[in-house]
């Protein structure tokens, strides 16, 4: 069986604002998404689905996998959010969810069954998040007889969550399941500086793909998206729109955007794929955008992120560290003249599908030369890092690199001296010790700069707190690549 058809997918933002219980009138103001969201519900309503496939970007989310909630009977309440009797429970379509899971093993993709025993185990709970919460509470209004899958994306490749979209659709084909699909996801959080959200340019370039890419159906643009795009972006719907976008590969698609705004400082999409004639898959088109992506990455790398990159892949492939005699060839001799002859603290960070992956570096040098602290240092971002598994040699094509070269500390008395743009911070107390590198997403004020910093350091109090502040140089690819 296809997809239901006309209708196979739904765009949905998620803000409980644009519930009048929780909106107080100010859902108002985001008029022409409500008008989307009982476009959605009317929909469904129509077509009557026996499964709507929930995929959410709040739910129990892994950095290597994607969570499946695997439990008979879910419920789910907006107390987080001031209303606790706005509840909805649903009934797990359990064999949906397990063949979907079979397939992704089957792929090698990791996945996770969450059932009641396993979220015990991780101290968590299995429960209908908002991302779900909110199409629901427009959806159910109209029709409300349906099982639900829930799906929370990990961060994996946007490659990774178009084809678990594939195996969706295929798990609910050999089933006979009628099934619609609604990912969940709000776009920028950056299109205004309203609350605890900061203004970033790329936040309007980001939302204007998203809705350019649904309306005309352009499958390779979105995965292939650069991370340049929408990691600065601040939003959390890409992932679950790419898996959305795979349960239609081998068909073409309308597409359509009943609304977008961002009266908020958010922006919110309502829209739908309306699945049409088979067409080839778009995997090798994908694929293709991809390579020549990592054709134009690799070649605006400079010579420290090279040195870094060229470290971190004969480390995975040889299970040796990289020896200079080896590499110098490669290098100019201005480039080998500074990292030879200079000592610095060195900073490598790896980031995959806009996702840090690793990130390990050293305050003061410890090396002899610059040269050195990026080998030692990139050779323990790529394994050494307790937050993450060790990479593998299928990532690497995959990772961007960062390389910061620290000036010396400057002790200072007042955080009146910082600057969260210019200026990294080291905090101080007794044998305690924390570091923030300057300049990164989310990290808006020299406040929150010094709570981070005193929070990786263990520091509770200001009691006899010392600063210091530092300059860095950032090796990294140009937004234009």
């Amino acid at each position: 069986m296809k997809l239901y058809e006309p209708i196979s997918v739904l765009f949905s933002p998620h803000p409980p604002i644009l519930l009048p219980e929780v909106g107080a009138g100010q859902e108002r103001i985001a008029m022409q998404t409500l008008k989307g969201m009982e476009r959605i519900a009317s929909i469904v309503s129509e077509v009557k689905p026996d499964t709507i496939v929930y995929i959410t970007p709040h739910g129990n989310s892994f950095s290597n996998g994607t969570c499946f909630t695997h439990q008979g009977l879910l419920k789910g309440h907006l107390g987080a959010f001031g209303h606790p009797s706005i509840q909805f429970e649903k009934n797990v379509d359990l064999e949906l969810t397990e063949v979907i899971g079979n397939l992704l093993d089957e792929a090698d993709i990791v996945q996770v069954q969450m059932d009641s025993a396993l979220a015990k185990h991780y101290k968590i709970s299995n429960s209908i998040d908002h991302g779900v919460l909110v199409p629901m509470y427009f959806i159910d209004q109209k029709y409300d007889q349906y099982q639900i899958v829930q799906i929370a994306p990990g961060s994996t490749s946007l490659l990774e969550q178009y084809k678990i979209g594939m195996a969706v659709r295929a798990a609910a084909n050999s089933l006979n399941r009628k099934i619609l699909i609604v990912a969940s996801g709000d776009l920028s959080h950056c299109l205004k500086e309203v609350g605890s959200y900061t203004y970033h340019p790329m936040g309007r370039v980001f939302d204007e793909k998203i809705v350019d890419t649904i309306e005309h159906f352009q499958v390779a643009d979105l995965i292939a998206m650069s991370p340049q795009i929408f990691e600065p972006a601040g939003q959390c719907g890409l992932r679950s729109f790419c898996m959305a976008f795979g349960a239609l590969d081998g068909y073409n698609a309308k597409g359509e955007v009943f609304s977008y705004e961002g009266p908020f400082g958010v922006g919110y999409l309502t829209g739908c794929l309306t699945q049409k004639e088979p067409s080839a898959s778009a995997l090798e088109d994908i694929r293709q955008r991809m390579v020549r992506m990592q054709t134009q990455k690799l070649a605006a790398e400079d010579e420290y992120i090279q040195l870094a990159r060229k470290t971190i892949e004969n480390y995975i492939h040889k299970s040796k560290r990289l020896q200079i005699s080896e590499i110098k060839e490669h290098f100019s001799q201005a480039f080998l003249e500074v990292t030879e002859n200079k000592k610095s603290g060195i900073f490598v960070s790896l980031h995959k599908a806009g996702a840090l992956r690793g990130c390990i570096g050293t305050i003061l040098p410890v090396k002899d030369n610059i040269l050195n602290e990026i080998i030692d240092n990139a050779i323990s971002a790529c394994s050494s890092d307790p937050r993450f598994d060790p990479v593998e040699e299928g990532e690497l094509s995959e990772l961007d690199i960062k390389v910061d070269v620290l000036s010396e500390l400057e002790q200072i008395s007042s955080q009146n001296e910082l600057d969260v743009q210019k200026y990294g911070i080291v905090v101080e107390q007794g044998n305690k010790r924390g570091l923030l590198l300057p300049n990164l997403e989310g990290v808006d004020s020299i406040e929150q700069q010094i709570e981070i910093a005193m929070k990786k350091a263990g520091i509770k109090n200001n009691q006899n707190l010392k600063m210091y502040r530092f300059e860095v140089i950032r090796h990294e690819i140009p937004m234009n690549y």
